[in-house]
């Protein structure tokens, strides 16, 4: 059988129902318009280019910057001194607190006197009772010369007896025996009074080194400085020679680092200009040097160099040994710091400097995306020098009115045209003033560092790039 569809119930439609066909009724005309619009005319489908990137593009800032060397260095104290024991005993008394600031002589320690105060006395005794017996010798020649002298009176007078007959051989010989036996007394007293004296130097001696060891117990600061904690404690037998405590004075500091042997040229090269002459300043003690630590902006320390490795340069690292040294009244730098050390050697005018972030590196070395006049990109090779801060000295490549790429580099490619927005470059702020000499604070001067070790610390200041609004 045939299925039949059910009759539709007669009436009127449900509210929803005829509320729908309301909206259709109204959309349904420009539903239609819009599809007689569209069957006008044909659809343009072609390739439609994206506009140019824009980049952020600037000249570079030419000024006069100052050269220098840059290398890492360590810090160490100028004065650092061992606190030692120079007698044996037990430790009585701990006099300082670590870390207290001690002056020179000072008493840290008190070691066992006691033992060291009866040996002091009996030291003392001895050199009296050799006094004593010196002065007992010294006597004794006295009672001995008075001798040689009576004996030496009878010899002459029996001998001139026996040449007129008045005198017997035999008395004559017994003169002369009682002469020589005064005189043997004489050299034997002598003898006795120089022991004798041997014998008080050596009490001397000896009671001298008896009132050392009696102050060596009292262990006193070798120098002034801060004192370590105690490494013997208190009731302790401490060794002659057994470290204590150390004192460090941290008022001046030494930073050590190392240069490439180019470097060292170049070093000697300014020494020679400083000096005026055609040798250079032996000692380089007259050439400042600036200290930064890790967390600083710039090098706020200023110090000189202090000493150069007379060895010459290691062939085994190929690199020469400096020294330079700093004040420290304010405790800033501390012993065995990981520090950044610069040495100014001359000045570079009219250098082209630009953004480090304008600069890219690939196997082909260094370069820069040049806008020229068409603003088209162009790579440029370049070769670069000195760095300060996050600015980097270009001294080949590019010219003063070439126009750098610096922001937007990702969408632009050689070749490829852009829209670029030029900016001016200016210095950081304070950058001419920053590790400076003072009497040259108020020149207009940029510092920079070395190339050789540009890569061994990164940018962390300042951007060069002035804030006013793009110049198109």
């Amino acid at each position: 059988m045939c299925a039949h569809p059910a009759p539709r119930p007669r009436g009127p439609l449900p509210l929803a129902t005829r509320c729908n066909l309301s909206r259709w009724r109204a959309v349904f005309p420009l539903f239609a318009a819009l599809l007689a619009g569209c069957g006008s005319g044909v659809p343009d489908n072609s390739y439609q280019p994206p506009p140019p990137p824009e980049v952020t593009v600037a000249k570079p800032l030419q000024q006069t910057v100052t050269l220098f060397i840059e290398e890492n260095g360590e810090t160490e104290t100028v004065e650092r001194a061992e606190v030692r024991a120079r007698v044996r005993g037990f430790l009585e008394e701990i006099k300082f607190t670590p870390g207290q600031k001690v002056d020179k002589d000072d008493v840290l320690y008190v070691i066992q006197r006691n033992e060291y105060q009866a040996a002091l006395n009996s030291a003392k005794a001895a050199l009296a009772a050799a006094e004593a017996a010196g002065e007992v010798s010294q006597a004794q020649i006295g009672v001995v010369e008075v001798e040689v002298t009576r004996a030496e009176f009878d010899f002459k007078r029996f001998k001139s007896l026996l040449e007129k007959g008045a005198a017997t051989q035999a008395q004559y010989d017994e003169a002369l025996a009682a002469r020589d036996a005064a005189v043997a007394s004489r050299e034997a007293a002598n003898a006795n009074a120089l022991a004798a004296q041997a014998d008080r130097d050596k009490a001397a001696a000896n009671l001298e080194q008896a009132q050392l060891d009696f102050d060596y117990t009292l262990v006193k600061s070798p120098i002034s400085g801060r004192i370590t904690k105690t490494e013997i404690k208190l009731g302790n037998l401490v060794d002659n020679g057994s470290l204590m405590a150390t004192v460090v004075d941290r008022d001046r500091v030494y930073a050590n680092f190392n240069v490439s042997d180019r470097a060292v040229l170049r070093l000697q090269k300014a020494s020679r200009e400083q000096a005026g002459g055609d040798k250079p300043d032996e000692d380089y003690r007259t050439m400042p040097a600036f200290l930064r630590r890790e967390l600083d902006d710039g090098f706020p320390f200023e110090g000189n160099l202090d000493y150069i490795d007379q060895e010459g340069v290691d062939q085994a690292t190929g690199t020469f040994a400096l020294r330079a040294v700093f004040d420290n009244p304010d405790d800033l730098i501390l012993p065995g710091l990981f520090v950044r050390i610069r040495v100014p050697i001359g000045e570079l005018e009219n250098a082209k400097l630009i953004p480090e972030r304008g600069l890219a590196k690939d196997q082909r070395g260094p370069y820069v995306l040049i806008v020229d006049a068409d603003n088209k990109v162009e790579r440029r090779g370049v070769t670069t020098g000195e760095t300060y801060e996050n600015m980097v000295v270009i001294q080949e490549g590019i010219g003063p009115d070439d126009r750098v790429l610096l922001d937007g580099g990702q969408r632009a490619r050689p070749g490829t045209e852009v829209t670029p927005a030029e900016i001016q470059l200016s210095a950081p702020p304070g950058l001419a003033k920053q590790n400076s000499r003072p009497e040259e604070a108020g020149q207009d001067t940029v510092e920079s560092a070395d190339a050789e070790s540009a890569d061994a610390q990164p940018a962390d200041a300042g951007n060069g790039v002035d804030g006013s609004s793009p110049q198109p």
